[in-house]
């Protein structure tokens, strides 16, 4: 079965975004292999804030920055996005990933806002955790994990040490699994 991870780069003290919603303290200064990352997965799930900041970093208007992918947009005021490959939802997550989880394909990314992960954690639809632990503390901002109302055990899987080009600072891979009873 096809799994939810939850991939974000995020910074020391937490943050996914500064308040305003900008994200240019994330460096792209890492050996890092996005490919990588990218390869495994064919679907894309965000909430509407993290839609118009990506559409907003891309330069070709009107086009998905994940070509090739199916990506969904969660939105209650937008129906359309106006872009290929798009679609606007505004539904019960659980319903989605479920649609999702029986189709053919790879992993879904869950790639963007706190709120929405938070959803998505409480609703037991997170399968995995891929985070990029950035070298910065931002002091303040939009927490990857706003308060929810249980604990959520992991289990570790994977880490990495991403050095920048001057191998003088590193960025943390982290892979999480969600454990289960």
């Amino acid at each position: 079965m096809r799994k939810v991870v939850l991939g974000l780069g995020i910074s020391l003290d937490g943050y996914i975004a500064r308040k305003n919603g900008a994200v240019d303290w994330l460096s792209v200064d890492w050996d890092y292999d996005w490919m990588a990352f990218f390869n495994t997965i064919d679907t894309v799930i965000m909430g509407r804030r993290s839609w118009d900041k990506y559409l907003e970093m891309t330069p070709d208007v009107g086009k998905n920055p994940y070509e090739g992918m199916k990506t969904f947009v969660f939105s209650k005021k937008i129906r359309e996005s106006g872009v290929d490959g798009v679609e606007m939802v505004d539904e019960n997550p659980e319903a989605l990933v479920r649609q999702l989880k029986s189709e053919k394909g790879k992993k879904i990314w869950l790639s963007g806002g706190g709120e929405l992960a938070s959803a998505f954690l409480e609703a037991d639809l997170v399968d995995e955790l891929y985070l990029g632990v950035t070298p910065i503390l931002i002091g303040s901002g939009i927490p990857l994990f706003p308060e929810f109302n249980r604990e959520i055990p992991l289990k570790l899987v994977e880490n990495n040490s991403c050095y920048n080009k001057e191998k003088t600072n590193a960025m943390l891979e982290l892979t999480y699994e969600v454990v289960r009873d």
